[in-house]
């Protein structure tokens, strides 16, 4: 508990009302501060925090509004009391770049009000989606504003905040690598969640590149991985590094604008290109299919090292067989009070975005039970329980 609220969440000012209630939480726990979560900008400030519901990131503009848009008192402390959430509300399987853009935007918020220097936190909206009235979810009457699923499944978006943490290592990918998910197969920016120093990323085992988290106001930044290429002409076509640079960045130019919709610079550096290691177009077309395209050939296997104090402490794989399935599941507890269980809701559920959840409950009676989990295509799991009285 860090502080207490004393006004109805974004009820309008009532100075009477908040007066006495601001006075009551003071009395009874003087050593707490107050507050109330607020819609209103300059609001009358009663209590000794300005909590604010800042959701005005869009994507785009910054990410939160400064101090003196919203507090009528800026030598009291401003909390965002919430952000992001229905400004951009995602499934756990919505498209790869729609999961990661709503990581993204929790990050780029979180990194400014930590950063700034005029904020004392801020809240993301929300922890886990959750089921509500008619004007939420498609025909299910689920907010999906969460970080998480109903069964607190972490979405990309989770990442973000289990990175700021240095106990267990993190390492998410906000992307599945397979450029059938992506509008024109082109990837575009792939950004990574960890809380290591550095990420390495290879291709078939073949080193490309090392990136390092961007500057920002977060104790662990994302990281933006901006070259899937990197080492590899230099390696498998023995090429110099100028030319192996200056094709790098027109290949990925193709890939981020495509072909048809180069900028005059990037169709300048092409030519060029083309020009000064008498390349043809069917060259350039064969390089773009062998290191970004790769249409119809073999899947590659990309590998995602998370380097801590020159260790790895996690790796994440991508690409490969895509019929090669497995099962994960995590217990919250495997030992229960007052009698044997029974599953609640039903035996069978459907994955979404390859999670799911249920619940096990006792039904009176002491000793042990056993959860069979399976899905076509894997090894079932076998979770036992052990059931005790209290």
């Amino acid at each position: 508990m860090i502080l207490w609220g004393v006004r109805i969440n974004e009820s309008q000012d009532d100075d009477e009302l908040y007066t006495r209630t601001n006075a009551l939480a003071h009395a009874l726990d003087p050593s707490r501060a107050t507050s109330g979560v607020r819609y209103l900008k300059q609001s009358s400030l009663l209590e000794d925090v300005y909590a604010y519901n800042d959701f005005s990131h869009d994507g785009i503009n910054p990410p939160v509004l400064p101090k003196t848009a919203v507090t009528p008192d800026t030598d009291k402390a401003l909390l965002i009391s919430e952000c992001n959430g229905h400004m951009y509300p995602t499934k756990s399987f919505d498209n790869t770049e729609r999961r990661q853009e709503h990581a993204l935007r929790h990050a780029r918020v979180q990194s400014a009000a930590a950063g700034d220097g005029e904020h004392a936190g801020c809240f993301g909206w929300c922890m886990a989606d959750y089921p509500t009235h008619k004007d939420f979810g498609s025909g299910d009457r689920v907010c999906y504003h969460g970080v998480t699923d109903a069964f607190r499944n972490g979405k990309l978006a989770a990442a973000v905040y289990a990175s700021q943490g240095d106990t267990k290592p993190v390492l998410e990918i906000g992307s599945t690598m397979d450029i059938g998910d992506y509008c024109a197969g082109r990837r575009g920016d792939i950004w990574a969640f960890t809380n290591a120093d550095e990420i390495a990323l290879y291709k078939d085992d073949a080193y490309v590149a090392t990136f390092h988290p961007e500057q920002g106001g977060l104790v662990h930044e994302p990281v933006h991985i901006d070259d899937t290429i990197g080492a590899l002409l230099e390696i498998n076509e023995g090429f110099s590094p100028e030319k192996s640079a200056l094709i790098r960045k027109s290949l990925r130019a193709i890939e981020q604008y495509g072909q048809d919709h180069l900028p005059a610079e990037e169709k300048a550096r092409l030519a060029w290109c083309m020009v000064r290691y008498g390349m043809t177009v069917e060259d350039g077309e064969e390089l773009y299919g062998k290191y970004v395209g790769s249409w119809g050939g073999d899947v590659p296997v990309w590998r995602f090292d998370a380097i801590r104090d020159g260790e790895v402490i996690a790796s994440a794989t991508r690409g490969g067989d895509p019929r090669q399935l497995r099962l994960e599941v995590i217990p919250s507890h495997t030992r229960l009070t007052e009698g044997e269980a029974e599953l609640v809701g039903p035996d069978a559920v459907t994955a979404e975005g390859g999670m799911c959840g249920t619940y096990v409950r006792t039904i009176g009676k002491c000793g042990t039970a056993v959860l069979t989990v399976s899905a076509p295509g894997t090894e079932e799991i076998y979770i036992p329980f052990e059931i005790i009285n209290g």
